[in-house]
C-alpha cells in the first residue's frame, strides 16, 4: 500500500521518467514498451516512428495495431 500511494503521490515525476524513457528508445530506434489503464492488462509497444501495437494477454499474444498517442 504505502507503494501504491508514494506512487500516486509523485504521479507527474513517474510521468516525466516514461516520457524520458520513451525520448530515449526514438533517439536509439527501439521500441518501448508499457502499460496504459485503456487497454487493462495489455502491453503496447510504440515504434520510434509512434505507431503502436497492443499485446494482448488475454488471446495468446495476439497482436493488434491501436492509433498513435495523442
Amino acid at each position: 500500500m504505502v507503494l501504491f500511494d508514494k506512487a500516486r503521490q509523485n504521479a507527474e515525476a513517474l510521468r516525466q521518467v516514461g516520457e524520458r524513457a520513451l525520448a530515449d528508445a526514438k533517439k536509439a530506434g527501439v521500441p518501448v514498451y508499457y502499460m496504459d489503464d485503456a487497454f487493462g492488462n495489455d502491453i503496447i509497444r510504440e515504434f520510434p516512428d509512434g505507431h503502436r501495437e497492443r499485446l494482448a494477454q488475454g488471446e495468446c499474444g495476439a497482436i493488434t495495431p491501436i492509433g498513435a498517442r495523442r
